[in-house]
């Protein structure tokens, strides 16, 4: 049994060195995103390229597994969104692609293996970099009760503006020779509340992002030519644990839902839009005066791939959500000139800007406290986009070549 404790130590100490580049640069894509196995990836992946190691690996089936499946029932002290959250937990963690963690059932918890597609690996270490918007995945670790908790992120809109106004404000007479401009805008409000533009897409599109039936939600993309005529970004504002309607540990996903199930209903299923003028006389009451960039409003119609909808969005929003964008507009048009023209375009609603889940982790070892459970990335709320979830990846591949090799 020694013998086969020491060969499995060489496997994965063979697999930490040979897996290091692709640890260190896990991107965070999609909706389900990555999730990735420390010996079962390059069990699957590479066993052309290693046979020894497979062989290995299969050794280590010959161990005793205990598995904990299902955590306690709650309490009927419970509020009715946090059994709700509880009821939505469950279905989708019936409707994922029947992936699962298999953990040693012991006072101290640890992973054994990993269920994916129906296909068991066991496994000491797993490092798990869901995307942002991996709601399934939560779910399944909630029921396995891994400590996650809610965090902030934001929400807001896509807001779509002529691409020549832009060129013009960054470039000025220039611009003619220049590419596309791009830009980025940044308020803070007296409440301390952020309103800041988010994934802007120069001379691009606005999408239908939506990823569940019965809920909307949008994002922004740019061909490599940059050549539609609307420049759009998302327009968001902070959200903290304090906005959601419990301290259930998935509220912020419930937040989300609410504000994208309100814009399905808002847009009769397609996209829906507004004209600023308009949401800024439903928010304030007021009306909106024409400012001096009219010249490149002339014409200014949607550029989306995906049917819209003109509707009212200030409904979708809670009221100081909707006050705050329009605060966050007008300080943007000291910058922009024309930013908060009446016939700019805004369209909702932009609620995936980050994980509103935080899986919880050891500041020091980065490991949960489930025992080989490394939480990475944007999804496991440690990163804030494809750059900072490749560093967080690196930092991560670092502590455990610590663990297991900490004189290499």
């Amino acid at each position: 049994m020694a013998g086969k404790r020491e060969e499995r130590k060489k496997a994965r100490f063979h697999w930490l060195v040979t897996s290091w580049l692709i640890v260190a640069s896990v991107i965070i894509v999609g909706v389900g995103g990555i999730i990735l196995f420390m010996n079962g990836l390059y069990h699957k992946e590479m066993r052309k390229e290693n046979a020894q190691l497979p062989q290995m690996l299969e050794s280590s089936r010959d161990a005793k597994w205990a598995y904990a499946f299902n955590g306690e029932s709650q309490t009927e002290s419970e509020s009715e969104s946090e059994s709700q959250l509880e009821s939505d937990s469950q279905s989708e963690s019936k409707l994922q692609t029947e992936s699962e963690l298999q953990l040693e059932s012991t006072e101290e918890q640890s992973i054994v293996s990993t269920v994916i597609e129906k296909e068991e690996t066991q496994t000491e270490t797993l490092v798990l970099a869901p995307g942002h918007s991996a709601r399934e995945t939560f779910a399944m670790l909630f029921e396995k009760k891994v400590p996650m908790e809610a965090k902030s992120f934001a929400v807001g809109v896509r807001a779509e503006h002529p691409q020549e106004l832009i060129n013009h404000s960054q470039y000025g007479d220039a611009k003619a020779s220049l590419p596309a401009a791009a830009y980025k805008l940044t308020a803070k409000l007296p409440d301390g509340r952020g309103v800041y533009s988010f994934c802007m897409c120069p001379g691009g599109y606005v999408v239908n992002a939506s990823s569940e039936e019965g809920y909307l939600a949008v994002n922004g993309m740019s061909y490599h030519a940059r050549d539609s005529h609307n420049a759009n970004s998302a327009i968001v504002v902070t959200v903290t644990p304090e906005d959601f309607e419990s301290d259930h540990p998935l509220a912020g996903i419930a937040f989300q839902r609410k504000l994208e199930k309100a814009a399905y209903k808002a847009g009769k299923g397609k996209i829906p839009v507004q004209r600023y003028g308009d949401f800024y006389r439903s928010v304030t009451g007021k009306e909106k005066e024409k400012t001096e960039a009219e010249v490149w409003y002339q014409g200014h119609e949607p550029c989306m791939k995906g049917a819209y909808e003109e509707t009212d969005l200030a409904g979708i929003f809670p009221a100081k959500i909707s006050s705050a964008l329009v605060d966050g507009m007008e300080d943007f048009n000291k910058k922009i000139r024309g930013f908060s023209h009446p016939l700019s375009i805004l369209s909702g609603v932009e609620s995936r800007t980050s994980s509103p889940v935080r899986i919880v982790r050891d500041n020091h070892s980065l490991e949960s406290v489930i025992g080989g459970l490394y939480p990475c990335g944007e999804g496991a709320g440690y990163a804030g986009g494809i750059t900072s979830a490749a560093a967080d990846g690196i930092k991560i591949a670092e502590k455990i070549r610590q663990k297991y090799a900490p004189f290499l």
